[in-house]
C-alpha cells in the first residue's frame, strides 16, 4: 500500500457519518429558530468554520454558525454581540463568550460557535465583528471559506488537522488553513503522502526563521 493510499483510507475514516451530519443540521435548525424568534428575517444566518469548508474531521468536529446582519442596520457591534448571547441564554443554553463567537455547549461532546456580525455591504463578503472584550475587527469569512472549497487543499488541511490533534501542537485551524495553502501553492495534489511532507517542511522552515 503506498503513503496515499494509506492516507485516502484515514481520510474515508474521518468521514462524519450521514446521522452526524444530520445532528449538526438540526443543531444549526434549533439556534437559528432562537434567533429568527428575535431577529426575524433581517439578518443571514449560515454555516460557517469546518463545515461550510468541508474540512471536518471525526475524531473532533463542532459546528460554526454565522449571523450577519445587513449593513444598513445601526446597532452597535457590542449590542449586537450581548443581544444575541441574551437571546441564546434565555432559551436555557449555556454560553460562553469567545474573542468573536459565542460558545453554546449544545450537548455532551458538541459545541456551536455563534458569530454576530455586520455585513459591510449588499454582497456580505465582509464584515465587521464586535472583539470581545471591548473592540472591533473586519473579517472575510465567506471569502476565506469559498477560498479553501476551490484551493484543492482540503484532504490535506484535513490531515494535519488530525495531525494537530494526535500531536497536541498548538496550531489553531485557520493557521493551518494558511500554513497548507502557503506550503501547496502553485502544487498539484496528486498523492497526499507527498503534499503532507511539504507541509511539513514548509512548518519546520517556518520554525527554523522564528
Amino acid at each position: 500500500m503506498s503513503g496515499h493510499d494509506y492516507l485516502v483510507g484515514i481520510l474515508r475514516r474521518e468521514d462524519l457519518q450521514l446521522a452526524e451530519l444530520a445532528s449538526l443540521q438540526v443543531a444549526r435548525s434549533e439556534i437559528e429558530q432562537v434567533l429568527r424568534a428575535v431577529y426575524g428575517s433581517t439578518p443571514r444566518i449560515y454555516y460557517g468554520g469546518s463545515y461550510a469548508k468541508d474540512t471536518q474531521i471525526r475524531s473532533a468536529y463542532d459546528l460554526d454558525i454565522v449571523m450577519y446582519m445587513p449593513s444598513y442596520d445601526t446597532k452597535p457591534l457590542k449590542d449586537l454581540f450581548d443581544g444575541v448571547r441574551a437571546a441564546l441564554v434565555l432559551r436555557n443554553y449555556t454560553v460562553q463568550a469567545k474573542t468573536v463567537a459565542l460558545r453554546v455547549q449544545y450537548r455532551a461532546g458538541l459545541h456551536v460557535d455563534v458569530v454576530p456580525g455586520r455585513a459591510q455591504d449588499t454582497t456580505f463578503k465582509y464584515a465587521s465583528l464586535y472583539k470581545n472584550p471591548g473592540s472591533w475587527m473586519q473579517t472575510s469569512l465567506k471569502v476565506h471559506i469559498d477560498a479553501i472549497r476551490k484551493s484543492g487543499v482540503r484532504p490535506v488541511v484535513r490531515l494535519v488537522k488530525l495531525w494537530r490533534l494526535q500531536r497536541s501542537v498548538p496550531l489553531t485551524t485557520f493557521a493551518i488553513e494558511l500554513l497548507v495553502t502557503a506550503a501547496l501553492k502553485g502544487v498539484a495534489i496528486v498523492d497526499y503522502a507527498t503534499a503532507l511532507m511539504t507541509v511539513f517542511q514548509f512548518i519546520a522552515l517556518c520554525e527554523a526563521s522564528g
